[in-house]
């Protein structure tokens, strides 16, 4: 009777300690990861494809095209618009020439260039804005024109909608670009070159940017082939103001004209020489104790993340008084049940 009297106390004291040492399991909440839009390298990756479905050659990746496409994306997520049309209404051949991008073709047509672009949720893959252009003649030339050689993609997600582009086109060479039948749909378009155009009088010169004269006015003399929005975007200023200033009532401007683009512009001069140096004065420096904390040498290496343990150091010092007394009494009760088995 007395041994299982022992017995039933040491597993009831095993059974409580169990309970109160137990780590309570961590109830970690599943956040389900926001839907990524894919890649710009997606977009390119899938026009490509649908062109080798076709039997043409892959387009090659242009880094002005893909900085021209990717500033159109963000231009229209920042807008919540899909549009063609840039900052101040810029079409996309004034804003390939302003990138610097080499055009081939008559740029009076808008030279050989060519964007598609569209819109959907944020889920909305590269594939599908593919699958989708190929619904219609002028988005499916932009991709399958046999004529375009260069692409550069862009994707940009605001408000849970992403928003894709692609610019295409055909850089200048020596040579003259091949002929292409026009298409009317907008940016779409691959216009055709006159008859015996030469491609080396299309080069467009890049905006060399003016010091402000004694005056502090700045003018640009403007060369064969610069917009008014090649102009404003190099000197950093807005179209309006250079119309403003040069009493402009629309964009057309033309060589050899000469545009204030900015006025009193403060001229920065070196003050004059002094004839009396400065006299260097010497001040004793003041010494104030200070006590610098103690970095430990390990400082240097990258620590773990914090990681919440599933048990609080209140619960661990609660079970480690328990398991001491547990300890204690089962020693006791051995003791006590050696004792009664040496008299019995």
């Amino acid at each position: 009777m007395y041994r299982r009297f022992i017995f039933t106390t040491l597993m009831t004291i095993l059974a409580f300690l169990l309970a109160f040492t137990r780590p309570e399991p961590s109830h970690v909440k599943t956040v389900p990861a926001p839907l990524a839009a894919d890649s710009a390298n997606d977009l390119i990756n899938a026009v490509n494809a649908l062109r080798a479905s076709n039997g043409l050659p892959a387009y090659s990746i242009n880094s002005l095209l893909m900085y021209t496409a990717q500033n159109q994306a963000d231009f229209m997520a920042a807008n919540g618009i899909v549009t063609h049309s840039g900052p101040g209404g810029i079409g996309l051949t004034d804003r390939l020439l302003a990138a610097g991008y080499p055009l081939a073709g008559d740029l009076s047509l808008g030279g050989f260039r060519a964007e598609n672009i569209t819109s959907g949720s944020e889920g909305m893959s590269a594939q599908s804005a593919v699958d989708q252009w190929t619904g219609d003649a002028p988005h499916l030339n932009t991709m399958l024109s046999p004529n375009l050689s260069e692409i550069g993609a862009g994707v940009a997600v605001a408000g849970g909608r992403v928003y894709y582009v692609i610019d295409t086109a055909l850089p200048k060479t020596g040579g003259p670009p091949p002929a292409a039948s026009p298409v009317v749909g907008g940016e779409s378009a691959v216009p055709a070159p006159p008859a015996g155009m030469q491609n080396d009088a299309l080069v467009v010169p890049v905006v060399v940017i003016n010091t402000p004269n004694p005056n502090g006015d700045v003018v640009h003399e403007v060369l064969a082939g610069q917009t008014l929005w090649q102009i404003a975007i190099s000197y950093n200023v807005k179209i309006d103001d250079i119309k403003r200033l040069n009493n402009l009532l629309d964009d057309n401007i033309y060589p050899g004209n000469k545009l204030l683009v900015q006025k009193g512009v403060s001229v920065v001069t070196e003050p004059p020489p002094t004839e009396n140096p400065p006299i260097a004065v010497t001040v004793p420096p003041i010494l104030i104790e200070t006590r610098l904390p103690v970095v430990s040498s390990v400082a240097a290496t990258p620590t773990s993340p914090v990681v919440n343990s599933a048990v609080p150091a209140n619960g661990k010092v609660m079970g480690a008084v328990i398991a001491i007394l547990a300890l204690g009494l089962l020693v006791g009760v051995v003791f006590s049940w050696f004792g009664s088995a040496r008299k019995s």
